[in-house]
């Protein structure tokens, strides 16, 4: 019994130095992961210190340290004419100041989150130094967040900056006397600030020179009158119960409430009234394309020197009509790989005043594209010769293809759009019908051809025999359709459902304190506009909107141009007021949705919807 007993404490040992050696691999763990940030421990000028001289500071802690983006981070106030350096050095962060120290002023050094121990990275969170060249130090603080004017979205890495000067031209000409920047939530903090009146103003700083003095810059300007900061003391008595419910302490605490924290500030882009031509672009035979920026209501006219036609194009452009383009109607013009053409329009001068220009330009074939056009044409000459020695037809490739239509909105007609301008369509090879069961009755129809702008391609069908929720069918014979360049149709049969009011929901708005002047937008999760209506006896509503979750924005539409419009700083002219409505809409089919809509209910800054996207465009509407 013995000897087995001694057999089995042998085994548990050796068990135990095998495990001993796999674990060797593992080496030291080092204990627990350091998850504390650095400590101050001190500093030279003292944090709060009073009559400083020197322009170096040293704050010393209690652990080796990185700075991460301090041209970022960090913020100091009053804003330096040349931008300090600071840099970890050790356990120390030492900042110089480049400029001179301004007399009886508070400095402020706002380091955010960019202080961090060196080994992993633990970051002091809103570290904030502060000295005085005078007898004082101001303490207190304004405090608020900064909107994009037309989205409400928060706008982050904004100077936001303040004068004691009530001169509306200080903005444009002095900079700021005290500043802060919006954190990724759009919020603010100006610290080091005296309880006398400011104007307050935001700048997206294009060139760190704490001015606006770029159109391009982002601005908000104080739009209310703002309180005189200041600091006031709550004393709040907390009472502690024991286990036997009966009172154990008595504890008095002071709430510091710093006033004004609320200031809202809506940034805008001006509207720049700048004018010019762009690009040429001929991605194809068959077009070229002219690009501007900021193009004028009005096309430029276009002369094409290679030809005496009076109609050698078809012109399409986009909704804003800063990209044209041109279709050759002359397969002559096709074949050439450079057309020259004079043109004719509107420029912004270096004075902001438009004049005539007239220039000369080339559209002229890419290297890419006649390469890839040769390297077809050899493709479509094998296949050639592939199918003759095959004694098989070749497939043909001239073929005029329409874009299918599947079902048709119950406010729209069904439309045939071409891929290219159509030379001639003859009607009487085109039939409509209803298709019900197995049988097609032949309806009568009229075809009108798009003359708008935004598609010289496009053919309405339209019939006053089109039910809702029926199904129809479109046949066209063979080379009904022939295009500019050679292509015709091939028969072709399209099949469409006309929709039917039940598939449709509605949304009614019913607002409250909107203006007359003012308009709603429905909106999808993207921000972005799918239909508008003007505001009717404080009521808009929304028809025939398909099951989705929708969203909206009401404008107040300051000028009645039916557009959001910015500001204008040098005319004290402000962005049209923006609301939103505070959640979303999720509408389904034959369904009625009415909402109650106070656009005053929320402070702007609580309007905006969770769950919708940020707009990342800009400001100013093009």
């Amino acid at each position: 019994m013995n000897k087995r007993i001694l057999s089995y404490s042998w085994v548990a040992l050796l068990l135990l130095v095998m495990g001993a050696c796999a674990n060797m691999a593992q080496g030291p763990t080092g204990g627990k992961q350091d998850v504390i940030p650095p400590k101050c421990l001190g500093s030279t000028p003292k944090n709060g210190e009073l009559h400083v001289t020197k322009t170096r500071v040293e704050i010393l802690f209690d652990e080796f340290l990185q700075l991460s983006n301090p041209a970022k981070e960090l913020v100091v106030s009053p804003p330096q004419k040349i931008n300090p350096s600071a840099k970890a050095i050790g356990k120390k962060i030492v900042v110089e100041l480049r400029d001179s120290l301004q007399p009886n002023t508070t400095y402020t050094f706002d380091f955010g989150n960019s202080i961090g121990d060196y080994t992993e990275n633990n970051r002091v969170n809103n570290f904030l130094y502060t000295f005085s060249t005078g007898d004082h130090i101001d303490s207190l603080t304004i405090s608020g967040v900064v909107l994009n004017a037309q989205t409400l979205y928060p706008e982050s890495e904004v100077i936001v900056g303040i004068h004691s000067d009530e001169a509306d031209s200080l903005f444009t000409t002095k900079r700021f006397e005290r500043i802060a920047r919006t954190d990724e939530n759009g919020r603010f903090t100006i610290r080091g600030v005296a309880g006398q009146k400011y104007r307050i103003y935001a700048l997206r700083d294009m060139n760190n020179n704490y001015l606006f003095d770029q159109q391009s810059e982002g601005v908000a300007v104080q739009e209310f009158p703002m309180d005189i900061p200041s600091l006031s003391i709550t004393e709040v008595i907390d009472t502690v119960y024991g286990d036997s419910m009966k009172i154990d302490t008595v504890m008095t605490r002071k709430i510091m409430s710093y006033k004004p924290d609320s200031v809202i500030l809506r940034l805008y882009e001006e509207k720049i009234n700048f004018q010019k031509f762009d690009k040429i672009d001929r991605p194809d035979r068959r077009f070229f394309s002219l690009y501007f920026e900021k193009m004028e209501p009005s096309l430029p006219k276009v002369t094409l020197l290679d030809t005496t036609m009076e109609k050698w194009c078809f012109i399409e452009t986009n909704e804003m009509a800063d990209t044209i383009k041109y279709w050759f109607s002359d397969t002559a013009l096709c074949k050439k790989d450079t057309v020259r053409l004079a043109i004719s329009y509107m420029k912004t001068d270096s004075a902001g005043v438009l004049v005539p220009v007239n220039d000369t330009l080339m559209a002229s074939l890419s290297s890419s594209f006649l390469k890839k056009e040769a390297k077809d044409l050899a493709e479509k000459e094998a296949q050639r010769k592939r199918a003759e020695r095959r004694n098989r037809p070749m497939k043909r490739t001239n073929i005029l293809s329409v874009k299918p239509i599947t079902a048709v909105n119950v406010y729209e007609d069904p439309a045939l759009e071409w891929p290219n301008p159509i030379a001639s369509l003859d009607e009487k090879k085109i039939h409509l019908y209803h298709a019900k069961d197995t049988t097609k009755q032949p309806l009568a129809f009229t075809l009108t051809h798009d003359v708008t702008r935004s598609s010289c391609r496009l053919y309405h069908i339209h019939s006053s025999e089109l039910k809702q929720n029926e199904t129809y069918v479109v046949e066209m014979d063979s080379a009904c359709a022939y295009d500019y360049y050679g292509n015709h149709n091939d028969e072709t049969e399209l099949k469409f459902r006309k929709m039917e009011e039940s598939e449709y929901g509605k949304i009614i708005l019913k607002i409250a304190n909107a203006p007359e002047n003012s308009f709603v937008e429905i909106l999808n999760g993207n921000d972005l506009p799918l239909r508008s209506v003007k505001v009717k006896d404080g009521v808009a509503s929304f028809e025939h909107l398909l099951p989705a979750l929708y969203y909206a924005r009401l404008v107040v539409d300051r000028n009645g141009n039916g557009v959001w419009d910015t500001g204008k700083y040098s005319e004290n002219t402000l962005p049209e007021w923006v609301y939103y409505f505070p959640k979303g809409m999720k509408l389904r089919s034959n369904w009625e949705m009415t909402e109650d809509w106070d656009i005053k209910a929320n402070k702007l800054d609580q309007q905006r919807p969770a769950g919708m996207a940020a707009k990342k465009k800009k400001n100013n509407d093009r």
